[in-house]
């Protein structure tokens, strides 16, 4: 039999049945087999659940199904719409990888995210900088470029870090102030 991932109660339960009826089809399994099988990829709740079920009630896999869905679709989780993702904003002091990080979590929950409305999300969720200047620069259409550029911009500040160099220093040496801006101790002779 084709391995099927166990249902506890904690997924989407109409993900878990056509999972399973999807494997099924595939090995060309008939409604009554599918009946048998169905209970091995239960476990705890649900297993509890298809053993109260009065024997000989079901007599199709669509009625097992149906059960199945009514009894658990509560435990379902709720995708939000894409309108949530346009409330996503970088807070004052969080880093560009930490913003990437919520903002992809927060993606997975969205049903049928269209791309161009991700994109609007995400760059104008973003603190202004230097990486929101080069993000509105390059106009970008498509996600998966705008987060590769945003990864790019992430190895660089970390390889600029670990050189020693920070936006704060190269600021002082592109002052064109004597002393690059700095105050320097004055004396009084």
């Amino acid at each position: 039999m084709p391995q099927v991932e166990v249902y506890d109660k904690s997924r989407d339960p109409l993900d878990h049945l056509e999972s399973f009826k999807t494997l099924m089809h595939l090995q060309g399994v008939p409604d009554e087999i599918m009946c048998r099988a169905f209970p091995t990829t239960l476990k705890g709740p649900a297993r509890v659940w298809f053993s109260k079920l009065t024997p000989n009630t079901v007599s199709t896999f669509k009625e097992l199904s149906g059960h199945f869905v009514t009894h658990f679709i509560r435990g379902q989780r709720h995708r939000k719409s894409s309108v949530a993702i346009l409330n996503i904003k970088q807070q004052k002091d969080e880093s560009l990888r930490s913003y990437v990080t919520r903002f992809n979590k927060e993606t997975l929950l969205i049903d049928e995210a269209d791309d161009k409305v991700l994109v609007t999300a995400f760059t104008s969720g973003l603190k202004q900088g230097e990486f929101f200047f080069s993000i509105y620069k390059n106009d970008l259409k498509m996600m998966a470029e705008t987060l590769y550029k945003a990864t790019k911009y992430m190895n660089v500040k970390h390889a600029m870090i670990a050189q020693g160099d920070t936006p704060r220093k190269r600021e002082r040496q592109d002052d064109p102030r004597p002393n690059g801006g700095r105050k320097s101790a004055q004396t009084n002779d």
